[in-house]
């Protein structure tokens, strides 16, 4: 878990709507969730528990200033709008159910009358983890007696998914709510109904047991380790549980109460500390630092090897401390762009090694972000019928052929089966690998010849009134009705493909890559169908292919230099746009000079780029050349000390 006390920071100098306001939230009904652990009387190295001092002076803090404590009840009569929730809205949330609580917690809410949530592990009750032998956990009379108080209301942390489960053959451990479980005997992975089975279970289990011994059926579920997807929500709504919490940096609103965020506060703050670190915080503005790995240069079919590949991989990446990776979770070996296999389990490639999973992990524990880098039409399938009649085609002369462009292998975006067979592939990645997102590949754009397959002549026959008429008779207006169609046909997949990753990511975030004149000249939508104001609003990240090589450009810098400045002249260009440039020519099928990547790198932080990358990388030969690009590359060195997240 993160360092997440950082709205209890803002809270304390700023007041609770002008935060609101800040993050986007809507001010009414808006409340902040705070998370505790253990409060002990004095802290011996739990980073989550907080002393009793820091816990009654932070409450005196909150209550001195005009917050207001409400209780689940309060917030599902919000929800149901029934009674607005106050201004300054609190809300506190104990996990685990610590015995300091029923010794220290609830004394304290009993004389303040505050109420609070309550979240039980009903495993642990009767048979605690080897950990409760220093953090003692209540039994069930209690629990009973705080349930009975009127002021805590007892909500399930599951009965026993608060742990770790292996999750792919190499031997890591994920969050066993969240995770299928890899079976080693079976060489197999759960299927997605025993998922769903085994979880709902154990939230039956969980219901059942604070039935039984507290008499009471909790309708909030606080999911472990704030990890879940929406199907484990599905599910415990299925048990009775309407209501869930998360750990995510966000105030929550009573409009949404089916993933509602909270603060956990760790390493026992301090209120002047809290006050000191909001204000370095907020000299800290956030920067993304990404290099695009392919997995093809990891993989090896010898297993020693593959793993000393990673190894080296991981020390590099470690070492330039960057923040994010944009991981090939796909096979292109043979370079053409047409991808026939993919490094994840899935129902529609084949697998050529169960790779991404594994180095996704590697990645994620050391606090570097992973993003699925995806194709986003360019895959082949397997059934050569199909894959022919969902192709993209282009029509030349009157003749309708395979486009003659890279990537001529791509499957229609008008094609609803294409796109199934795509939510699939993208879902089944998704429930496979710990990411924090996806980014698009640049196979994303239909050119001005593009698209006459079958599933695309309807929409073509609606504008040009005939479907046989040639792209150049079109009259101009036609023509501009066309290009915004293909642009929307593309986003709209990409929006499936968003929903099939958010199913088991509910938190990712999405990159899609454009080519730098859908940003230098608008005028090129008509040969690509990319369209960056509306990238900037379908995207959370728009990453630009900033080549100069490939492009051609006389002046390198002064063409990064004026991306940026494009970039600049829309609303949130600077803070979505990742500027990447190329570290090899493929042009003259050579590695680029590191010192001519570095300063291409710092004409485009000069500039104003607030996010930046390269790709390819070389991790066996050093290429670009650590030494040289790790000063502009790390998020620790420069321009500003690292953001955690």
């Amino acid at each position: 878990m993160k360092r997440m006390l950082n709205i209890l920071i803002v809270a304390a100098i700023l007041p609770f709507a002008a935060v609101c306001r800040a993050r986007g939230e809507l001010v009414n009904n808006s409340f902040l969730v705070l998370c505790y652990h253990d409060i002990p009387a004095y802290v011996n190295g739990d980073n989550y528990g907080v002393d009793r001092d820091a816990f009654v002076e932070q409450i005196e803090y909150l209550r001195a200033h005009g917050y207001k404590f409400v209780s689940m009840d309060d917030v599902v009569k919000a929800h149901r709008n029934e009674k607005p929730l106050p201004g300054k809205a609190v809300l506190l949330s104990f996990d685990d159910a610590y015995y300091s609580f029923y010794e220290f917690v609830l004394p304290v809410l009993k004389m303040y009358g505050y109420p609070c949530v309550l979240a039980v592990v009903t495993g642990w009750v009767d048979s605690p983890p080897p950990e409760a032998k220093n953090m003692p956990l209540m039994n069930w009379e209690q629990l009973r007696e705080a349930a009975q108080s009127g002021l805590v209301e007892l909500a399930s942390h599951t009965h026993e998914l608060h742990r770790t489960v292996l999750y792919n053959p190499q031997g890591n451990d994920c969050w066993a709510a969240v995770s299928r479980i890899y079976d080693p005997v079976a060489r197999a992975y759960e299927t997605g109904d025993a998922y769903r089975a085994r979880i709902y279970e154990d939230f039956r289990a969980s219901v059942s047991a604070l039935q039984k011994n507290c008499g009471v059926s909790p309708r909030a579920l606080v999911w472990p380790y704030g990890q879940y997807n929406y199907i484990a929500v599905e599910e415990a709504k299925r048990a009775g549980m309407e209501l869930t919490f998360a750990l995510e940096d966000r105030i929550a609103s009573a409009q949404n109460v089916r993933d509602m965020p909270r603060y956990i506060l760790v390493k026992n703050p301090s209120m002047g500390e809290i006050i000191s670190a909001l204000k370095n915080n907020l000299a800290e503005p956030a920067q993304q630092r990404a290099l695009q790995a392919d997995l093809d240069v990891i993989y090896d079919p010898d297993p020693i090897v593959q793993e000393k590949n990673l190894d080296v991989f991981i020390e590099r990446v470690v070492s330039m401390k960057i923040s994010a990776v944009y991981l090939q979770a796909f096979c292109d070996d043979g370079a053409d762009g047409n991808i026939r296999s993919v490094y994840f389990p899935n129902r529609v490639l084949p697998m050529k090694a169960d790779l991404f999973n594994r180095v996704a992990n590697q990645l994620a524990i050391r606090d570097i972000e992973v993003y699925a880098w995806m194709p986003m039409l360019s895959i082949v399938l397997p059934e050569p019928a199909l894959n022919e009649r969902l192709k993209v085609r282009e029509r030349v002369n009157g003749v309708v052929q395979l486009p003659t462009s890279w990537y001529c292998q791509r499957l229609s975006p008008f094609s609803r089966e294409a796109a199934d067979a795509l939510v699939m592939l993208y879902e089944d990645m998704a429930a496979n690998a710990r990411i924090r997102g996806v980014i698009f590949q640049d196979d994303g754009y239909l050119n001005d010849r593009e698209d006459f397959s079958p599933a695309a002549m309807e929409e073509y026959g609606k504008i040009a009134g005939d479907c046989t008429m040639e792209y150049d008779d079109l009259s101009p207006e036609q023509k501009k009705r066309w290009m915004q169609v293909k642009t929307r046909a593309l986003i709209t997949l990409s929006d499936n493909l968003k929903e099939a990753v958010r199913m088991y990511r509910p938190a990712a975030s999405f990159a899609r890559t454009l080519y730098a004149p859908a940003l230098s000249e608008p005028q090129s939508e008509e040969r690509f169908a990319q369209n960056f104001a509306d990238s900037l609003a379908a995207y959370d990240y728009v990453v630009i292919m900033a080549y100069p090589f490939m492009e051609e450009v006389k002046n390198p810098a002064q063409w990064l230099s004026g991306l940026v400045n494009e970039a600049g002249r829309y609303d949130g260009g600077l803070e979505k746009t990742v500027f990447k440039v190329q570290a090899y020519d493929w042009k003259h099928d050579r590695w680029i000079d590191s010192n001519v990547i570095d300063r291409w790198m710092r004409s485009l932080v000069a500039a104003g780029a607030r996010h930046i990358a390269y790709y390819p990388d070389d991790f066996t030969e050093n290429r670009p050349d650590e030494r040289v690009v790790r000063l502009m590359m790390s998020v620790e060195d420069f321009p500003f000390s690292r953001v955690q997240r």
